[in-house]
């Protein structure tokens, strides 16, 4: 009985030449490139903040919780103010963006950080997330997509040379 559906032993279809694998392997490797790229375009911009971030580099002070912390994963409030240490900078309506320990109420103090970005300050208390780790996995992906994608047609390139 013939099934049309599956391929006979001796199909011609079935059967890729070498130079058809090395194609197909190019393509994968020029995919990879682009997606590496695209990756690192997207985490460029946001790696000088991740590291601010990460660091705790910026002005250093207090911040007052302005509305009940919502928490779900990560704990955040929409409002609050923020006064640094030396009185120079004071901020309201701003929110911490990197989360804030659990149990909080409206008017407590945390320790917090102000990096310049408007309308959010920082705080290593809590947990942390994007927008301190996002930049650095899509720039790590987005180095080995491209990497790899280099090294693999650099390598068939060469094989190639040497062949002819």
């Amino acid at each position: 009985m013939d099934d049309d559906f599956l391929p006979k032993p001796n199909d011609e279809r079935e059967h890729r030449s070498p130079e058809e694998e090395s194609d197909s392997n190019d393509l994968v490797a020029i995919i990879a490139i682009v997606v590496g790229v695209l990756f690192l375009i997207l985490s460029v911009p946001s790696v000088p903040k991740a590291f601010r971030i990460a660091n705790a580099v910026g002005t250093a002070g207090t911040y007052v919780v302005g509305d009940v912390p919502e928490c779900s994963v990560r704990c955040y409030t929409r409002t609050g103010s923020f006064t640094s240490d030396d009185g120079k900078v004071a901020l309201t309506g701003v929110h911490v963006r990197s989360g804030m320990p659990r149990g909080l109420k409206k008017g407590d103090t945390i320790r917090a950080f102000d990096i310049g970005t408007p309308g959010e300050v920082f705080t290593d208390q809590g947990q942390n997330g994007y927008p301190y780790a996002l930049p650095f996995i899509f720039g790590a992906v987005g180095l080995a997509g491209a990497g790899l994608g280099i090294q693999h047609l650099w390598a068939t390139r060469s094989s190639r040379r040497q062949s002819e």
